[in-house]
């Protein structure tokens, strides 16, 4: 666990992480983390500001240090912007998690150009672009680092929403050929294999979805029913940012409550 204790930061973590998608779920477990241990955090929002608010004043309620910058990730100017203004607030940057995503829970007769579109834009083209913008400034870091939250869906079927499943193994693969790309820069690059999570809501899911298809409801997983939280999440990508950590470079951890052996 990270104390909450300032004086018993270490004097590395003055870094600077950029965590995308982090206004609300898994992204703000991180930013509690991260700012608890001294990393200043940039939240980003896209349609939600109002839960942002509402963490950074967490955050800052702990002697936390963190802003918050509204972006869209598949908009160039936007993700540009926000990157910039990192850079402004505090003259470097030493992380990116990419982490903003949606997940619409189709079957793929419920897919239209449109939405696989958005779909791959923002999960996997958010990812993409957004190591492109942070890139020159993770390569001056003396501790670089890149963590893509991905998910079990990228691995293992689970009969609905191939379209979701196929952006996150794309996510694990780019993970794998980022991480050779940037042997001999420091930055490691590694992602998280997520499971069920409990959060407030999926992004995607009050806008496209209606309904959840029956079959994703299996009786037979027992255990099925033992969520992460998004601070479990926090504290495994916190150890995968750290020195310690230096030589895990191109994996996929899976944080899931060990579901996938059910």
């Amino acid at each position: 666990m990270i104390s909450e204790n300032t004086e018993t930061r270490s004097k590395k973590e003055n870094r600077v992480a950029l965590i995308t998608g982090s206004g609300k779920g898994v992204g703000a477990g991180i930013v509690r983390v991260f700012t608890k241990a001294g990393i200043r955090c940039c939240i980003n929002c896209n349609t939600n500001r109002a839960m942002a608010d509402q963490l950074l004043e967490e955050v800052q309620s702990y002697g936390g240090e963190a802003f918050i910058y509204q972006a869209d990730v598949t908009d160039p100017a936007q993700r540009k912007g926000m990157v910039d203004a990192v850079i402004e607030h505090y003259g470097r940057l030493d992380i990116l998690v990419n982490n903003a995503a949606m997940q619409p829970n189709r079957f793929i007769d419920g897919y239209d150009e449109e939405l696989f579109r958005w779909l791959w834009n923002i999960n996997i083209g958010g990812y993409f672009h957004m190591v492109r913008e942070c890139l020159p400034y993770l390569k001056e870091s003396p501790l670089g680092r890149i963590v893509n939250i991905s998910s079990v869906h990228g691995k293992r079927p689970t009969t609905f929403d191939a379209g979701y499943a196929t952006t996150k193994g794309a996510i694990r693969q780019f993970t794998r050929e980022l991480a050779l790309e940037l042997l001999g820069t420091g930055i490691t690059v590694n992602a998280i294999d997520l499971g069920g999570c409990k959060i407030e809501f999926k992004t995607g899911n009050a806008k496209w979805v209606t309904y959840h298809p029956m079959e994703i409801n299996n009786p037979t997983m027992e255990r099925r029913n033992l969520l992460v939280v998004p601070e479990d999440v926090g504290h495994v990508v916190y150890f995968l940012c750290s020195e310690e950590a230096q030589t895990i470079n191109g994996h996929g951890v899976r944080i899931d409550n060990g579901l996938l052996l059910t």
